[in-house]
């Protein structure tokens, strides 16, 4: 991908992209990078989702744009079902320029347990 040497020469050594979704959507909440040399995944997920000073799109909106569109339609469309019923959430985890990958996802569900009660309504109403 073009637009993974471009951050490089920009000294962009990570990326981290942050999806959360649920009922029937999911989105890609923010895309952030680590510029620490040699940065491995581990450094990546350090990375603060929300810190606007690591903001890929302040850096570059062009290069925004396209990870977001490739994560989603690529990558995060094709993993466990993180978007539909109690969704899901998780971080893909990009090393730039090589761009080898991680992605971390988490799918919610919901836990249901069964109790049975039985009884005679005639004796419930005479204790």
């Amino acid at each position: 991908m073009e637009v993974l040497i471009q951050l490089a020469a920009q000294g962009v050594t990570g990326i981290k992209v942050h999806y959360d979704g649920s009922g029937d959507s999911g989105a890609i909440e923010s895309i952030v990078y680590t510029d620490k040399e040699n940065a491995e995944f581990s450094d990546i997920d350090l990375v603060i989702s929300w810190d606007e000073d690591k903001d890929l799109e302040k850096l570059n909106s062009s290069a925004y744009a396209t990870i977001q569109n490739f994560a989603h339609e690529t990558l995060l469309d094709n993993i466990e079902d993180w978007w539909n019923n109690e969704g899901g959430y998780g971080d893909l985890l990009i090393k730039v320029p090589s761009g080898e990958y991680l992605i971390n996802n988490n799918v919610r569900f919901m836990q249901i347990e069964e109790f049975t009660h039985e009884g005679n309504l005639f004796r419930k109403t005479e204790e």
